[in-house]
């Protein structure tokens, strides 16, 4: 029994070495650039225990999106309102994107890849990445429905939808101009983009309350 268990404690040691040796290399390289032979050195296993844990690179990223997603969820599961979320998101998570000081928030500037990328249709790392993308948005838009008191469920729902929309869009945007390397303060706009969805909450609660 101590045995088995010492085996299974060496696998999960390895397999979290393939995945952090994965995710500096996909975030240098791309999802097209890392081989499993490039993470096999980066990792110092032989290539034999990267495919016994991962039969292909597909399964491979499919891990490391679930890695990262964790990472993220951990992120901002403590974020209390709209302006939290986007300083997370924005001035974290989408500026970490040209830097590899936080490589599990940079990855996500390879997931944007997977969503352009059309042709990986029948890739499992695409469509990982397609419904992690989803579980994110309802995971946003689920904190902001319970932020809006006062109204209906139907319209905090509409208005959390419309919120984290905006916001998701926003992120993406910022994401591509840290990957790009514009000179961008993004905590500056983390606070002006939430300076302006909190206008627009207001003035939409407004209407709400005015044909109440």
């Amino acid at each position: 029994m101590a045995t088995r268990r010492k085996t299974h404690q060496g696998s999960e040691v390895s397999k979290q070495a393939i995945l952090e040796a994965v995710l500096s290399r996909a975030v240098e390289a791309g999802y097209e650039g890392t081989t499993m032979a490039d993470v096999a050195r980066a990792s110092g296993l032989p290539i034999g225990s990267v495919y016994w844990h991962f039969q292909n690179k597909e399964q491979l990223f499919v891990a490391l999106l679930d890695h990262c997603f964790e990472v993220w969820r951990r992120t901002h599961a403590s974020a209390a309102d709209m302006r939290e979320l986007l300083r997370r998101s924005i001035a974290d998570s989408a500026a970490a994107s040209g830097s590899l000081a936080d490589p599990a928030a940079a990855f996500w500037s390879i997931g944007l890849v997977f969503a352009f990328e059309r042709r990986l249709e029948d890739n499992l790392a695409r469509q990982r990445y397609l419904a992690i993308r989803e579980e994110m948005f309802e995971f946003i838009a689920s904190r902001l429905r319970a932020s809006y008191a006062g109204v209906t469920e139907d319209v905090a729902a509409e208005l959390a939808h419309d919120i984290a929309v905006m916001g998701r869009a926003l992120t993406d945007g910022f994401r591509v101009a840290a990957a790009a390397g514009d000179d961008t303060d993004f905590t500056r706009y983390a606070e002006l983009a939430a300076d302006a969805l909190e206008s627009l909450v207001s003035a939409r609660l407004r209407e709400h309350a005015q044909r109440a």
